[in-house]
């Protein structure tokens, strides 16, 4: 699958070691990078359902969350304007191409 990052400054932060372990510390930084690498060799979608790790989950305005443990997600969504769906439901195994918006930690109970 092809991943695209919202901006410059996001994909840096993914994608180079240094700066994903300085940004998002010791815990989500590995996890981050095995997750890329999982989304990237996915053929669609659909077969991140096969990753019980990643808890893909979906939200009606479109978004996607990919976990990074228990303590952050991955947001995501398709890149395709508007996104493949059938019967107001995203079509997972037509998305081939995702855009990663933000790596966001979860709220402190």
């Amino acid at each position: 699958m092809e991943i695209y990052f919202l901006d410059g400054e996001l994909a840096r932060s993914c994608n180079d070691d240094a700066i994903r372990m300085h940004r998002f510390g010791a815990a989500v930084a590995p996890v981050l990078r095995r997750r890329l690498a999982e989304i990237a060799a996915a053929a669609h979608l659909a077969e991140l359902r096969c990753l019980p790790q990643a808890r893909l989950r979906g939200y009606a305005d479109g978004r996607l969350l990919v976990a990074l443990g228990p303590t952050a997600d991955l947001h995501l969504r398709p890149r395709d304007d508007p996104p493949p769906m059938a019967e107001g439901h995203l079509v997972e195994w037509a998305v081939r191409s995702l855009l990663v918006t933000d790596v966001q930690f979860a709220a402190a109970a």
